[in-house]
């Protein structure tokens, strides 16, 4: 470990945010010396985000103080952090891709000639001397979108070093990076550390950030509850930390019971070269869990028929298959998809509840074309019934609803078609704990009544304590199975991130 001043750069007291009915952030003191790679870890949701966005300036804190070098500092906006010496790197690319390398290096801060116009001869040569003192290892004249992703992350990260940082902050930096890509960027860190710059690393990556830091902060429901050398630790101890001793010990079984003689439904995908095959049961809850960035949606959508990309999807259970490419082919073959996203890609906010339960399924409700309302109504209102929504009216804008409610408008929508298989993505996200344990109790009806049933989900909790089985992916590739009776959160957590476990190299 090199550090080179023991007195602390960056330093929060008693920092904390608030939102109406949550605290993201509660009391957070933190310190982290000059020339030293400190990690922040957590679970989703722990906190990290919020504490990130305050020190860059991009929220205002609800109470409590950064200080630089012992003084006191108020980020009113990103502008503020930077004159203070904080510069960060998002995960989300935010540069612009018809420019070259060196504009979008200095973008609103180009060196200017006499006459007030960009000095083009100077920008190359003050992108050049920047790319070649950090080892950033592209062309100052390149067109931006002809990088690979990898390359321009080196851009972002060339942004963030021209405005010569104290303090740089990386937001899961490895996400998109390949092994020898993340090598040569965690060279490029160190050579920042012995510069003298404070990197700030946050990351799900439990093995990277033993690698790559010299400390680790951990964060657990808004406060920090720790901060360790990364040299003493492996992957499971780190785990345990980020859990807590009172999630180390539950490890919730799976919650259904799939019959031995359950007829197991294959799933092939077919997307250019790659395929890729799973198999779930019916009357089962097959659970996708993931790190953010590991392609969880995405499968999921490819799996429904909206992927992005074309792909040809293989259904087969031993007495039938079929194939389909598109979301209309997918719904008549029995495959429907929750989104993750109600607010955008999920409801129709402009109609009524009633209309936004039967639109999946209004060839069953016409005659020639022509829509028969009264059954739609009695139809959505038999089914509401059942998952007990709260509503003035099925003839109310769905937009009146609250989340849990909205979400259980998607998923009336999804039983009128009448699913072999539904994927849900994040069917909780955004609801209350009430909400939250009747979707619960909804899904595992649905499975025990033969339903085949897939759910991504970014709460490992609600994994361990809703599946069957979870498939693990990273890198948006299956890479493992678990027996969720057998799991628990540390050893998820350390499936998901790809690190050793005990006794085994680092």
């Amino acid at each position: 470990m090199t550090v080179n001043d023991a007195l602390p750069l960056l330093e929060t007291r008693d920092l904390c945010k608030q939102y109406p009915g949550n605290t993201a952030l509660d009391g957070a003191c933190f310190s982290a010396r000059r020339g030293e790679v400190h990690a922040i870890v957590g679970a989703n949701g722990a906190g990290k985000s919020t504490l990130m966005n305050i020190l860059s300036g991009a929220t205002r804190p609800s109470g409590g103080s950064v200080l630089i070098s012992g003084k006191q500092n108020a980020f009113a906006s990103p502008a503020d952090a930077l004159s203070a010496g904080i510069a960060c790197v998002y995960q989300e690319l935010s540069l612009v891709t018809q420019i070259d390398v060196a504009r979008n290096v200095f973008l609103g801060r180009e060196p200017r000639t006499s006459w007030g116009t960009v000095d083009v001869p100077r920008l190359y040569e003050l992108t050049s001397a920047l790319l070649n003192r950090f080892g950033l290892n592209v062309r100052p004249d390149a067109r931006t979108e002809a990088l690979s992703v990898a390359d321009q992350q080196l851009v972002e990260l060339a942004r963030a070093l021209s405005m010569e940082p104290r303090v740089l902050i990386l937001d899961e930096p490895t996400a998109v990076l390949s092994i020898a890509e993340k090598q040569n960027l965690f060279g490029i860190i160190r050579r920042l550390r012995d510069d003298g710059i404070l990197v700030i690393y946050v990351s799900h990556f439990l093995g990277e950030v033993i690698e790559i830091a010299d400390r680790v902060t951990v964060v657990r429901d808004g406060r920090l509850v720790g901060t360790h050398d990364a040299g003493g630790m492996n992957v499971e101890m780190l785990a345990d930390h980020i859990i807590g001793e009172a999630g180390l010990q539950v490890s919730a079984p799976g919650t259904t019971t799939v019959s031995s003689d359950a007829r197991p439904l294959d799933v092939e995908v077919e997307q250019g070269e790659r395929r890729t095959s799973l198999c779930v049961k019916a009357g089962e809850i097959l659970g996708i869990a993931g790190l953010g960035g590991s392609g969880r949606t995405a499968f999921a959508r490819t799996l429904a028929g909206a992927g992005r990309r074309r792909a040809r999807v293989r259904l087969s259970d031993g007495t039938f298959s079929t194939s389909y490419t598109s979301v209309a082919q997918a719904i008549a073959k029995g495959v429907v998809y929750l989104t993750e996203d109600r607010k955008t890609s999920g409801l129709f906010s402009t109609l009524s509840v009633t209309d936004n339960v039967t639109a999946s399924a209004l060839g069953a409700f016409s005659v020639l074309g022509v829509r028969r309302p009264r059954q739609e109504q009695a139809a959505a209102s038999e089914l509401l019934k059942q998952l007990k929504l709260v509503a003035a009216s099925v003839r109310m804008p769905v937009t009146e609803l609250s989340g849990g409610n909205q979400q259980k408008v998607m998923l009336a929508r999804a039983l009128l078609t009448r699913p072999r298989l539904l994927i849900c993505d994040e069917p909780t996200r955004g609801v209350d704990i009430a909400a939250k344990g009747q979707i619960h109790r909804i899904l595992r009806e649905l499975a025990y009544r033969g339903v085949a049933i897939i759910v991504v989900s970014s709460e490992n909790e609600e994994l361990l304590s809703l599946t069957d089985r979870l498939l693990v992916m990273k890198n948006a590739e299956l890479v493992g199975e678990l027996r969720t009776a057998d799991t628990d959160e540390t050893k998820l957590l350390v499936a998901m991130s790809g690190g050793p476990r005990k006794g085994t190299p680092e």
